[in-house]
């Protein structure tokens, strides 16, 4: 009797499969299971039985979560955590499950695939294998091309560009779970940027799906996105990712999205720099839906916010910060004043602000909604700190700004101004924003523009945008998150509250400007 199979009952409790469904899928006794499971009977790699165990447990790991946790187990075991492939994945699953996997794994060397009952259509079907490193690999399935990708990614430097061209906004791949979970967590742990080309066939819901798969990243400017509108009939859709100079993969699906996709690797250095030199055409000539402004302070930023804040159309901003537009000139003037501006620096900016907030003001005279949303979580940890972080163009400079808390109390009492003498202007205090929004403000211009000034990179990102299809998406998520609050904390009899406890707390611990 050799030792119970703890592998095998870990892997399917993590599943959530039973004994007798697994018995049932390879057609045998549950009791054969039983046996296994308790070391009574032993599940050799060479076996049927093993190789079909193995498959069934691939049928039931088809998630980017399924092969992490797999990772972890090999991880402790000693074993390769090379997941590339299905093929690896099973061989790896195979020497981990079976009674004698560690004879195999001291021999891994050595173990040719047919040993461990590899048979040849499974593995056409995974794979064409080569032993030339630059052929072209074929790949079937979203998880196999996740799993392909993703050591290419993690091996690019910080900060790398990688470029994306879909021939149809319809193609799906981009938006599967796996796929954008991966793009996305490179952006997070490698500050990847993302170039991507889409050509727009008309169908609005496509491109939604695409824009709200990576809402975070268009957000944070880690994703240009660029269109090229009008395409005729395809026979089927492509996507194209290009690391320059070192791989190239190219996904094709059918036009109903039915038939698995299937990818083709390429690393041979010719095929990718005339692929890459195809893409920069095309980037080129495509329309920016999105303009990123960098942290080079200008009078062309000053002038968007501007346009939003005082000219007639309804406005509406999300901001995990409070507006200093509220401020009064005289409050405004004061923390100038502790910038250490010569006095013509001084001048010109008090006077731009003067210049704003007149415009302002008769623009909500004039009648013009404004809805504003910011977070109680922001406004606590403003009296706990006593500052506020924001962006320093709010005060005509580069970087970051910490607002003292006399120019924070200011706002609050500037808020509260606003709420008791203009009816048209609406605030709304949520607990707390969700993760899309930290560290952001929004304004959309209703029918009009977008703009997100956004405060987790080391120097502060401006974003501009007029595109119908890309103001469509941002409004419906300002919408839902307005919906949020309504008979909440969004009464304005609460909101008033709310912001007189905060700014009293304030004045209390932090004292009188």
């Amino acid at each position: 009797m050799s030792a119970p199979n703890h592998n095998l009952r870990a892997v399917l409790a993590y599943h959530g499969l039973t004994n007798l469904q697994l018995a049932r899928a390879l057609d045998i006794d549950p009791s054969v299971i039983s046996r296994y499971l308790s070391g009574q009977r032993r599940l050799l790699a060479a076996s049927a039985q093993m190789d079909a165990i193995a498959e069934y447990i691939l049928r039931h790991s088809q998630r980017m979560k399924d092969m992490n946790w797999f990772r972890d187990q090999f991880r402790a075991a000693g074993l390769p955590t090379d997941l590339t492939t299905v093929y690896h994945l099973k061989r790896n699953l195979v020497i981990w499950l079976a009674s004698d996997g560690v004879t195999l794994q001291h021999n891994l060397g050595t173990v040719a695939p047919k040993e461990m009952a590899y048979t040849a259509e499974h593995s056409a079907q995974q794979e064409l294998v080569s032993t030339d490193p630059f052929a072209p690999f074929v790949r079937t399935g979203i998880l196999q091309m996740v799993l392909s990708l993703r050591p290419v990614m993690e091996a690019l430097p910080q900060g790398a560009t990688v470029d994306l061209f879909l021939s149809n906004d319809q193609i799906v791949t981009i938006t599967y779970e796996d796929m954008v979970a991966l793009l996305l967590g490179m952006v997070e742990s490698k500050k990847i940027h993302f170039r991507v080309v889409v050509c727009v066939s008309g169908n609005t819901q496509a491109m939604s799906l695409i824009m709200d798969a990576y809402m975070s990243a268009l957000v944070t400017g880690n994703i240009s996105l660029s269109v090229v509108h009008g395409m005729t009939q395809t026979v089927t859709n492509q996507l194209h990712i290009i690391i320059p100079n070192t791989f190239a993969m190219l996904v094709t699906e059918t036009t109903g999205s039915n038939a698995t996709p299937v990818a083709t690797i390429v690393r041979d250095v010719d095929f990718v720099a005339q692929t890459e030199a195809s893409f920069e055409t095309a980037w080129r000539y495509a329309q920016p839906i999105l303009n990123l402004y960098d942290d080079n302070y200008s009078r062309n930023i000053l002038e968007l916010l501007y346009m939003e804040f005082c000219t007639p159309g309804a406005l509406d901003v999300v901001k995990d910060s409070i507006n200093p537009m509220y401020m009064q000139p005289d409050a405004y003037a004061h923390f100038l004043h502790t910038r250490g501006h010569d006095a013509t620096e001084f001048a010109w900016r008090s006077a731009e602000f003067a210049r704003f907030k007149r415009d302002f003001d008769t623009t909500l005279a004039g009648g013009t909604i404004f809805r504003e949303i910011i977070s109680l979580e922001r406004l606590n940890a403003i009296v706990q700190s006593g500052s506020c972080r924001m962006a320093g163009l709010y005060f005509m400079e580069r970087g970051y700004v910490d607002l003292d808390a006399a120019g924070c109390a200011a706002i609050l009492k500037g808020y509260i101004s606003y709420l008791e003498n203009a009816p048209n202007f609406h605030l709304l205090i949520l607990d707390e924003l969700a993760v899309l929004h930290q560290n952001n403000c929004w304004h959309i211009k209703q029918n009009n523009s977008l703009c997100i000034n956004h405060w987790n990179n080391p120097e502060p990102v401006l974003i501009h945008s007029d595109q119908t299809m890309l103001l469509r998406e941002f409004q419906t998520s300002f919408d839902k998150l307005w919906a949020q609050g309504i008979g909440g904390a969004g009464n304005r009899a609460n909101v008033l509250s709310i912001l007189q406890e905060v700014h009293d707390r304030l004045i209390r611990r932090y004292g009188e400007a």
